[in-house]
């Protein structure tokens, strides 16, 4: 591993970052070859640049009470010649760019070695040191100039006095001054050198006379006929005029020596500056091909509004040559509100402002941009750099298409687990009913199987129907939270019992239950949340572990938290346990479980938080507010006693099994029925006093349920209807059931009870 060599004059540095490690870390690596100072933050690093007047900054980008670039600009402000290295954990052509326009002689990019960090100090230090090189160079020429100047003077006497060198002296001045006016008129390194070699050569007669980039001059040659001045300033010898009269023999006057050597002096600086401009020219050739290249357009505004540059992307972008767009007004290319939006920002000190916007362009196309205004050097106008995201934006699409697409199949594939599962139940034992006839407890078994899972076939529908809003909750009561965790206990323990007793998993229950109030909510979904939360857990617990139920009170917030010792989540699939049919157990799971328990928690004003990590278990906390006394019951909840009837019904569903058990179930409660299998059938059945009550299915084929329901209200605008739907209702169907004047929707499967007790309620029982 290299290590800087301390100079003979330790460099001072000063090392800016908000974080103690960076910025210790680099103290320590360059604090054998330069005397550091720290700072922890943009203000102690201005205080400092007075005190300490640092030769280098070593500045992190990103700083809490300032950023980076604006430390920058006030370094470069307060002395120009400190050299300031940025660095950034992030990289990009923007930050560069920034850094690098106002200044910085270099960035370095998150994580870098050493080599990089002692390679970029060298170099800073060295540019510094050649600039301060630069600067004496200047007051020398300056000095040298006013030396050269009362030379010529001098001469101009001595040519004077001396009468038989006048001619020759004036001649020399003559030629030095017009080789200095091009010397200061050609910048050009090869144009120069080409221009003063010929002037002396056509000016004095010599056969070649050149300019090299030797650093030794030529020896003169003993005929007298080769002289070599060298051409230097005070950083060395920076090449020799040679004056070649070899070929014709003719000997150089010796008393042209003095001119050779002043002109020398001359081409020092002249040089220097030269090789200065090259490099200048090299960064602009640089910066332009850069900006040529470019893959967004990049377009230079005027403070009027006016473009003034346009790059080839931009053509590319916008489909209009820079011949064309040079001198339009900007919003001709991008939408006038947005520009003057991000114009009036930048007004405001703003140093970027960006914005996305949609341009048409004038072959019909419309292009999608992502544009980044920023502003030039005070009064030179804006910056504005132009992304085409038409592309991106319609991958966008098409990934929110697909995954729309995958969501849905995620969904179809939830539903037929849960009712494959469910249909096999149902089908394996009404194939056993089928073979065993006579076996009566075989029978009684069966059908409570049967019926538990068209219980639950319909419970998966409502969930769905709740996802979808096709559903309306029902009426929330006062529930007491001790009471939902102590009846998913129980209802969860057969599940808990035989996992302990056929799997041989050691599993605790805990019960911490504290003092709560009351909360309003649905008592059957509170209790569907907590019993998945405890068979989740007991699924995260394969190697066995202590469930804990625990309730408490924050007034005003009601808070259940269900923690198991489980397995944990990692981050990535916490993240995603609330997204429906979403499931870590593959066939075992539906994926419904924890979305329902959030839309649950959702709907009762809840919040829900998981905590969990790998290997250290997961806790769900749901917070609850506390039932006020302005949230009293009243009557709600009471059941209403009274008389009930039978009455004549008019049963309308297309479906023909449908038909035949609802009309069974109305038959086995009493009321006479009349049955139709459709719209138009209902119709010819209808008469004014004929039916105490008409029951319709919602959606079937012809004439729907609502058509019908119309139907009937013109011909009898009294008589109760009913509503049965297996589709669900959406919020925008409410005003119209109102004004239909509908008693109540029923969703199937529905109970015998719940359907005389709508039956009832309807008839004005």
């Amino acid at each position: 591993m290299s290590t800087l060599a301390p100079p003979a004059s330790r460099s001072r540095v000063l090392i800016v970052d908000d974080e103690i490690g960076p910025r210790e870390s680099l103290r320590m690596l360059l604090k054998p070859a330069h005397e550091i100072k720290t700072a922890d933050g943009a203000r102690a690093a201005l205080q400092e640049i007075a005190q300490f007047r640092p030769d280098l900054v070593i500045m992190d980008i990103k700083m809490p009470e300032m950023d980076g670039l604006e430390v920058l600009r006030r370094i470069k402000r307060i002395d120009p010649t400190i050299e300031v290295v940025m660095i950034t954990a992030y990289a990009s052509v923007e930050t560069v760019r920034l850094a690098l326009s106002h200044g910085a002689f270099e960035y370095l990019i998150k994580p870098f070695s050493r080599q990089d960090l002692e390679s970029v100090v060298r170099r800073a230090l060295g540019r510094r040191e050649a600039d301060l090189d630069k600067r004496g160079q200047v007051i020398r020429l300056v000095e040298r100039m006013r030396s050269l100047a009362g030379k010529t003077r001098e001469l101009e006497e001595a040519a004077r006095r001396e009468a038989n060198e006048q001619s020759l002296r004036v001649t020399q001045l003559s030629i030095l001054r017009e080789i200095a006016r091009t010397i200061v008129s050609q910048l050009d390194p090869q144009e120069m050198t080409v221009a003063v070699t010929e002037q002396l050569r056509r000016a004095l007669g010599y056969d070649a006379v050149s300019i090299t980039g030797d650093a030794e001059p030529v020896g003169p040659t003993a005929s007298g006929t080769l002289v070599s001045c060298a051409i230097r300033d005070a950083g060395g010898v920076l090449g020799s005029l040679v004056v070649d009269n070899r070929a014709s023999g003719l000997p150089i006057d010796p008393r042209e020596t003095e001119l050779l050597e002043m002109l020398s002096e001359f081409l020092a600086v002249a040089v220097r500056n030269s090789r200065l401009y090259a490099e200048i020219d090299s960064t602009r050739r640089s910066l332009e091909a850069l900006i040529a290249s470019a893959g967004d357009a990049i377009i230079a505004v005027k403070p009027d509004g006016g473009i003034e540059g346009w790059n080839p992307a931009a053509e590319r972008i916008f489909g209009v040559a820079a011949s064309a767009a040079i001198g339009r007004p900007i919003v001709d290319v991008l939408p006038a509100a947005d520009y003057d939006d991000a114009r009036r920002r930048l007004a405001h000190g703003t140093f970027t402002h960006s914005f996305e916007a949609t341009t048409s362009l004038g072959d019909g196309r419309s292009v999608a941009l992502s544009v980044t205004l920023s502003a030039r050097r005070s009064g030179e106008g804006l910056i504005a750099i132009a992304r085409d995201m038409t592309a991106q934006r319609e991958v966008e699409r098409q990934l929110h298409q697909s995954e729309k697409l995958a969501a849905l199949g995620q969904l179809a594939g939830g539903i037929a687990h849960d009712f494959n599962n469910l249909l096999q139940s149902i089908l394996g034992y009404a194939q056993l009913i089928k073979q065993n006839p006579r076996n009566a407890e075989l029978v009684s078994r069966s059908l409570d199987v049967l019926e538990t899972a068209a219980i639950d076939g319909a419970e998966t529908v409502r969930r769905i129907q709740q996802f979808a809003r096709l559903r309306p909750d029902e009426r929330f009561v006062a529930v007491d939270l001790n009471e939902i965790v102590q009846e998913a206990v129980a209802i969860t323990r057969p599940r808990w019992e035989r996992t302990v007793a056929h799997e041989n998993r050691p599993l605790e229950l805990r019960l911490e239950l504290g003092t709560v109030g009351e909360i309003k909510g649905r008592p059957a979904a509170l209790t569907e949340m907590m019993t998945n939360l405890i068979l989740n857990a007991i699924d995260a617990m394969p190697a066995g572990g202590t469930l804990t139920l625990g309730t408490r009170a924050l007034d005003p917030i009601a808070i259940v938290t269900v923690a198991d010792t489980g397995t944990g989540m990692s981050e990535q699939i916490r993240s995603r346990i609330f997204e429906p049919f979403f499931s870590t157990k593959g066939e075992g799971g539906s994926g419904l479980g924890l979305a329902m328990v959030y839309s649950i928690v959702t709907r009762h004003g809840g919040e829900i938080r998981v905590d969990s990590e790998p290997g250290r278990g997961t806790t769900f906390t749901m917070m609850f507010p506390i039932a006020g006394p302005e949230d009293a019951d009243g009557d709600e909840g009471q059941e209403v006693a009274g008389a009930r009837r039978a009455v004549r019904v008019l049963l309308v569903e297309d479906e023909e099994q449908v038909l035949a058990t609802l009309s069974e179930m109305l038959r086995q409660l009493g009321h006479e029925v009349t049955t139709a299998a459709g719209g138009a059938a209902a119709l010819a059945a209808f008469a004014p006093g004929r039916f105490d009550l008409a029951l319709l299915n919602v959606g079937m084929p012809g004439m729907n349920g609502w058509e019908l329901a119309e139907r009937i209200r013109a011909v009898d605008p009294r008589i109760p209807l009913l509503f049965i739907t297996g589709l669900g209702l959406r919020d925008d169907d409410r005003p119209r059931l109102d004004a239909l004047k509908i008693s109540a929707c029923l969703f199937k499967p529905v109970r015998p009870g719940d359907l005389d007790a709508a039956i009832q309620a309807a008839a004005g029982v």
